[in-house]
């Protein structure tokens, strides 16, 4: 049975340097689960040689845990060194990242990369308000990471002008939404400051602060075009459908994906999360996990999105371990992210010229209830086919279309008296 540097290399003097290298089972171990996730045989070639540098830059006779800063220094020594790796060429920045790179990828894999306790100011408080937006208010994971991240960034910058939280006023959140080097733009504003009102209403339950932060905390006023079209009309969701009909990988992907958006209203999260177990091909049933008020919900299987699944899965979707429906077409492969999703929606709709304010998954989650309130579903309905807590959020989607109102005084509506 041929070792995995034997399948690797040709030259029998390589494959000895390779075998008889240190650590070789620790370096067969991390190059076989590459090759399971299906990178390419160059870059095992590649990797297979940055292994036995990385292992004389770390000085490493038995794997040990590493520090990112030792990391750093070693890939720095890397590139110093031209006499050794380079033969006197000296390498670019690009080649000391990629170095550098490839050692925390291999000592994550091995377990151990040493990641710095991160310093999180307020930690107390910090980590009461996370806790109870999960166990006490039962909010999404996706809610918890977004509010977490915006009260951490705000406790960070209080704690470099303060020592007590009593102490804080509407005037250091003014301070925080406006402060030096941040954006200014009124849609971050408007998002830091729905959040830190949540936590500020957290913090004057627990009496952490004066009471009337909340109330003075005022969101920037928003102006949109009201003729601005926020949503594709169906016709172009239709047309966006049929423009992925080709026989690229990329775009058999794309075309589920887009059904499961405009079809099924899904967001983003969910339609990462669909794992192959979840499509019941015999009984023709879709279960989908519910990225904001969580649990599972089953649909029946619509044939054309199934058409679309199975075309991809048959296909363009490439064999590999991953428990997900949609991964990344080359390897290694892995599930796919959500700024990936969306710029797979985002860039068609670019092509095609379809006219929206918002060009991505959720702009065809935003027509495809539109589209049922056209049909006349009721708003229940349509809060539970989308996954809303409620049927207040439907509301968003039931404004009233401004430009066919403006055509009203057009009609000639008194012909027929």
């Amino acid at each position: 049975m041929q070792t995995i540097f034997e399948k690797l290399f040709s030259d029998q003097k390589t494959i000895e340097r390779h075998e008889s290298g240190p650590l070789r089972k620790e370096r067969e171990h991390f190059l076989r689960y590459l090759g399971e996730c299906g990178t390419g045989h160059c870059s095992m070639v590649t990797v297979a040689s940055y292994l036995l540098q990385i292992i004389r830059l770390l000085r490493l006779s038995r794997m040990r845990d590493v520090t990112p800063d030792e990391i750093e220094r070693a890939a720095s020594r890397w590139r110093r060194r031209t006499q050794i790796y380079h033969r006197g060429r000296v390498p670019g920045p690009s080649g000391q990242q990629r170095i550098a790179w490839e050692m925390r990828r291999w000592m994550r894999f091995a377990g151990r990369l040493r990641l710095p306790r991160p310093h999180q100011a307020f930690r107390g408080l910090y980590s009461d308000y996370v806790t109870a937006m999960r166990a006490e208010r039962g909010l999404s994971d996706a809610t918890v990471k977004s509010r977490g991240y915006r009260a951490a960034a705000f406790l960070k910058w209080f704690a470099r002008k303060h020592q007590s939280f009593k102490n804080v006023s509407i005037n250091d959140v003014d301070g925080f939404l406006f402060r030096p080097g941040a954006t200014g733009h009124p849609v971050t504003v408007a998002h830091d400051a729905n959040a830190l009102r949540d936590f500020f209403r957290h913090a004057e339950a627990r009496r952490w602060c004066r009471p009337g932060i909340v109330s003075a905390i005022k969101t920037p006023l928003m102006r949109y075009d009201p003729y601005e079209v926020r949503s594709p009309e169906w016709g172009e969701v239709v047309r966006l459908l049929r423009g992925t009909r080709s026989s690229r990988r990329s775009d058999i992907r794309a075309h589920a994906l887009l059904h499961l958006f405009a079809i099924y209203g899904l967001r983003a999260s969910e339609a990462i999360r669909l794992r192959l177990e979840d499509i019941d091909w015999s009984n023709r049933t879709l279960v989908v996990r519910r990225g904001k008020r969580g649990g599972l919900q089953q649909f029946p299987l619509h044939t054309v999105v199934g058409r679309a699944i199975r075309r991809y899965i048959e296909e363009a979707r490439p064999k590999c371990s991953c428990a997900t429906v949609f991964v990344t077409l080359n390897g290694p492969y892995r599930p796919l992210i959500q700024p990936t999703v969306s710029a797979v929606v985002h860039s068609r709709m670019l092509q095609l010229g379809i006219r929206a304010m918002y060009k991505g998954p959720q702009s065809l989650r935003h027509a495809c209830a539109t589209r049922l309130l056209n049909v006349g579903v009721s708003y229940a309905e349509i809060a539970d086919f989308l996954g809303h807590r409620d049927t207040k959020t439907v509301h968003h989607y039931a404004k009233l279309n401004l430009k066919s109102l403006a055509e009203i005084p057009k009609l000639d509506l008194i012909r027929d008296l």
